[in-house]
């Protein structure tokens, strides 16, 4: 038989990247892989915990979904409504066709848009780093198998990228994970950030268990 008629699993839809330190107090969220009712619940933990870190709202990068049936409808819908009575907006900044084509069928498409120029500063940066982060099929290698999402912090023209952890072993590894940071600060250079720094959830759990608070260390009587 041939690979295409087989039966396979889709790729679990996850949250690839949060920015959050954008302009108007928003925070930004770039989905990968398809929005089913078997992988829409993880997501809908993430972009909720993105919604609430935010102080006036969540923008979605969807372009990199290539499929959402009406669980993935419902998830945004639900997503809209906690966000309107929390004093927050929800905003599809960009959609793959599939998706825009599900939103104007149900006429969600004008109640989930956002007007293009209002979104531009986390449009612009999704976008640049969207390049770098998505392949066919999903993540690019160095972020592939990692556990949760890449993080990028805005503070004026600085950007702090925090990695994800990955297993050993994978594309992020040595050579890779050296290739993988200098396309996402490339990324954002092109988006305007001046200075880029990088840091690592394991080294950061790791430096925080071996210089914690001095209250917390126990010498020798």
């Amino acid at each position: 038989m041939n690979s295409d008629h087989r039966l396979r699993a889709p790729a679990p839809a996850r949250t690839l990247l949060t920015l959050d330190g954008l302009p108007e107090g928003r925070v930004a969220a770039l989905v990968v892989g398809e929005i089913t009712d078997t992988t829409a619940p993880p997501l809908r933990r993430s972009l909720r915990a993105a919604l609430g870190s935010s102080t006036e709202g969540l923008d979605l990068d969807l372009s990199a979904v290539p499929f959402c049936d009406i669980a993935g409808l419902y998830l945004l819908l639900n997503l809209r409504a906690r966000a309107l009575e929390n004093s927050r907006t929800l905003r599809v900044t960009a959609a793959s066709p599939l998706v825009r084509q599900l939103l104007e069928a149900t006429a969600c498409w004008t109640r989930l848009t956002a007007d293009p120029a209002s979104a531009a500063p986390s449009l612009l940066l999704t976008t640049e780093l969207r390049r770098v982060l998505v392949r066919p099929g999903g993540a690019a290698p160095a972020l592939r198998g990692a556990g949760g999402s890449l993080q990028v912090r805005i503070e004026g023209t600085a950007a702090t990228v925090t990695w994800p952890a990955v297993p050993s072993g994978t594309a992020a590894d040595g050579t890779g994970q050296r290739l993988a940071r200098a396309a996402v600060a490339s990324a954002l250079h092109r988006a305007g950030l001046r200075t880029v720094r990088h840091r690592s959830v394991a080294t950061t759990r790791a430096r925080t268990a071996l210089f914690g608070p001095p209250a917390a260390r126990r010498w020798p009587a």
